[in-house]
């Protein structure tokens, strides 16, 4: 029974070492990085990565996830426990945007279509955020919680310039003010 719970233990700390190393290689050589890299840092043979992730796209959405875990959901938890949504939102925009910029390797794992199943587990507190927001009438009506992610990238992109991301957030939270919506927005895919 011992050796039972010693191969898991050594299963998990596996896993974990491979999740951390793709992450460091995602960091430094991009999404990119060939398996075989990744697990010669984890110090696991290839057949001990397939174990754990029989595919690419299994391994970089586990790494997204633990970014995520990591970064995103103490921010929604933060957000969700301040009686101000409009700072919570700002806080949600201003957080997540830094975390992107500091780690930009993890938002190109973000753009790709395996990162569904993790959206998706983040537009719930996305849309209790907004929703209180638009009741205390500190956003416009026709935001979406798909709107905060490209609200994000837009951010993120912003960070390149001479004015920076912060420059960029504080107009876009002044366009999300209920008062500056002059007409609806026009329907997500258009």
């Amino acid at each position: 029974m011992a050796e039972g719970r010693g191969v898991r233990a050594d299963a998990r700390r596996n896993r974990h070492a491979i999740v951390t190393a793709a992450r460091a290689a995602v960091e430094e050589w991009g999404d990119g990085v060939s398996l075989e890299q990744i697990a010669q840092r984890a110090d696991v043979s290839a057949r001990t990565l397939f174990r754990h992730f029989p595919t690419r796209d299994d391994l970089l959405a586990a790494v997204l996830e633990d970014y995520f875990a990591e970064r995103v959901e103490p921010v929604l938890q933060r957000a969700a426990a301040d009686p101000d949504p409009r700072r919570a939102l700002e806080t949600v925009l201003r957080q997540i945007t830094a975390a992107f910029v500091e780690h930009p390797g993890m938002l190109a794992l973000g753009a790709a279509a395996r990162t569904a199943e993790i959206t998706a587990r983040y537009r719930e507190p996305l849309a209790e955020l907004l929703a209180r927001a638009r009741q205390a009438g500190a956003v416009r009506a026709d935001l979406t919680p798909d709107d905060v992610p490209c609200l994000v990238t837009m951010l993120v992109a912003g960070a390149a310039t001479a004015g920076g991301w912060s420059r960029y957030l504080a107009l876009l939270l002044d366009g999300l003010a209920p008062a500056a919506a002059r007409a609806p927005l026009p329907p997500a895919g258009t």
